[in-house]
């Protein structure tokens, strides 16, 4: 008797353990999720976060349907785990697009601005302008 209740409890205690964590995946949409990861990645700048949100709406709008409903879930999991961009080469990729699509490089990389959102980075579109220039760098301080 004392068997079978043990088991009865210890299934739904383990079923339970497994549902939760992924009902709270999906209380979080793919939008905030994906603006978190950014806001997580880049907490020590200054983010508009109005230009946060419109770059993740432009970046979902410019990959439409491409994306797979696990990719979908991947993106929830890694900001309900706080994955950053060492850990996750998809998280990588984003938030390198997102600093590319602002003025951030323009600003000669000061951490003190605001870094506003410009619009969707696109190497064939975008004139010709090269982030890693070193006209960008700040300037070096004097010895």
């Amino acid at each position: 008797m004392f068997r079978r209740k043990f088991l009865k409890i210890a299934g739904l205690g383990a079923a339970a353990a497994v549902v939760l964590p992924s009902l709270g995946a999906y209380a979080v949409s793919l939008n905030e999720a994906t603006a978190g990861i950014i806001l997580h990645q880049f907490h020590f700048l200054d983010l508009d976060r109005k230009g946060v949100e419109q770059f993740v709406l432009d970046y979902y709008q410019q990959e439409g349907s491409s994306r797979s409903a696990f990719a979908h879930v991947k993106m929830r999991g890694y900001y309900m785990l706080n994955i950053n961009s060492d850990q996750s080469q998809l998280v990588r990729t984003i938030t390198t697009l997102y600093l590319l699509s602002t003025d951030f490089f323009q600003n000669r990389m000061d951490e003190r601005k605001i870094v506003r959102y410009q619009g969707i980075y696109d190497p064939y579109k975008t004139p010709c302008a090269n982030p890693f220039s070193a006209l960008y760098y700040p300037p070096a301080p004097a010895a």
